[in-house]
């Protein structure tokens, strides 16, 4: 893939000495959407921290736009390549306070920014969200916040685990139409099974690292499935 935004290499990680992932590789060229599907436990979380320079990896070569994570500096790899977690955030203070300290990073500074409150618009939310306190916001708004907060800071990859999981009907849809048009690489781990077919892509199934490219469906036929209201 000669202009892949993303290039990983034989992966290799383990969880106390057991090997999860080996010898995994693809590509991700910008824009595009990859959904990484299996069974639980077959390694689909801790493959987007290895990504995003979370935890260590014990082999393999990640490159972002032909760069290492210790060639572009970790704190900027970062910045390009963000991990949203499922798991509730637990900060405290409000989201307005969050977004403000992130952008004071240096891996942040002079880095374009999107419409924070145009994004929450769009999935859904409420403006005064970004001012109420983490922990008065409900498991869905959480999530939805969340997910903002990184876009608004333009990643070129966007490392989303199960971020719709949260989600009643409709918003897993707003959700899923502002990932489409936000013009990042998405790395996109799902138990939704009809949610490749509703975005399009490609899929990459763990463990073996097994690729097929997903037929998007017409609109009319983009009903969701397991997601559920918290």
């Amino acid at each position: 893939m000669p202009d892949a935004l993303l290039d990983v290499a034989n992966l290799q990680r383990s969880v106390a000495g057991h090997a999860i992932l080996t010898g995994l590789s693809f590509q991700v060229r910008i824009g595009e959407v990859l959904f990484i599907r299996g069974a639980s436990g077959v390694g689909k979380s801790l493959l987007l921290r290895a990504l995003a320079y979370l935890d260590p990896i014990e082999g393999g070569v990640l490159t972002l736009e032909g760069r290492t994570p210790e060639q572009l500096g970790v704190p900027k790899w970062r910045a390009r390549v963000t991990y949203v977690p499922q798991t509730r955030v637990l900060n405290k203070g409000t989201p307005s306070e969050l977004y403000f300290a992130a952008q004071q990073f240096k891996a942040q500074k002079g880095r374009p920014r999107s419409d924070l409150p145009a994004i929450i618009h769009d999935l859904g939310l409420e403006p005064g969200v970004l001012n109420q306190q983490w922990s008065e916001l409900s498991g869905g708004q959480a999530q939805r916040v969340v997910l903002a907060l990184a876009l608004a800071l333009q990643p070129k990859i966007l490392l989303l685990d199960e971020v719709t999981s949260a989600l009643d009907h409709d918003a897993v849809l707003k959700v899923e139409k502002v990932l489409k048009a936000c013009g990042a690489a998405l790395i996109w781990v799902t138990h939704n099974d009809t949610q490749p077919a509703r975005v399009g892509g490609r899929v990459l199934v763990l463990p073996l690292g097994t690729e097929m490219v997903v037929e998007q469906l017409p609109s009319s036929n983009q009903q969701p499935t397991h997601d559920i209201d918290k």
